[in-house]
């Protein structure tokens, strides 16, 4: 069941330093399934009972925050090699956030009462999991802290701003692609669409940046420094 996704799962970080033979007896002491889910098919649901943590083996998902308005608020959006579930299978029994299907997907669960009382008969394969797991949930940690910062400013100006300066750091140049298409970016940094749209065609006509769909580029960096703290 595993085999035609050891390749992948060994260059997951969740299984850094773990060899193919490790790997192999884990996923079968651990109890581990593969799940496909449809297109729009809900894979989890906020508050309902934790299964475990998500790999996702191929295909897109969404991960999103219901409101007390009704309205749901996307976290991020994940594909191939990307982990969900991580934070909460050790902070509680129930899912924090809804998981759906952007398109099929399938989707390689790990069990959590297996990863919170793991198999001591692979203590250094174990070892080695767990290490790699803290490093993930420190990762998730610092991604929800930008969340919330972009969350909390107010104006889209400063948003969108502040959105492609962490772009820009992550990919350390001035010309980088988007992870998300402009029905997303504008759901992610919640604001209209079409004002996410006439304000990027207002810095793009100031001078401070081009694009064309999800390719951008920063022209003014300096400028766009200077919208956060108008």
């Amino acid at each position: 069941m595993f085999k035609p996704w050891m390749d992948l799962l060994l260059k997951n970080q969740l299984f850094r330093n773990i060899s193919r033979d490790e790997l192999n007896e884990m996923l079968q002491s651990m109890g581990a399934y593969i799940v496909t889910f449809k297109k729009n098919e809900t894979i989890t649901m906020e508050n309902e009972k934790l299964e475990g943590v998500g790999i996702i083996l191929s295909g897109i998902v969404s991960v999103g925050k219901d409101t007390s308005s009704g309205d749901r608020l996307m976290m991020a959006r994940l594909g191939q090699g990307d982990i969900f579930g991580e934070v909460a299978v050790y902070t509680g029994a129930l899912w924090t956030a809804t998981v759906q299907a952007d398109q099929e997907a399938s989707v390689l669960f790990l069990p959590a009462e297996k990863l919170l009382n793991p198999d001591n008969k692979f203590c250094e394969g174990t070892y080695r999991f767990t290490l790699n797991m803290l490093y993930i949930i420190a990762r998730k940690a610092r991604e929800l802290n930008e969340k919330l910062e972009l969350v909390a400013l107010k104006g889209i100006r400063k948003k969108i701003s502040l959105y492609l300066i962490k772009q820009y750091q992550k990919n350390n140049k001035m010309e980088f692609m988007v992870p998300l298409k402009r029905g997303e970016m504008a759901e992610y940094l919640q604001v209209s669409r079409p004002s996410l749209s006439r304000e990027l065609t207002r810095l793009k006509d100031e001078g401070l940046l081009d694009f064309e769909g999800r390719s951008f580029k920063l022209i003014d960096l300096d400028g766009l420094s200077r919208e956060l703290k108008n």
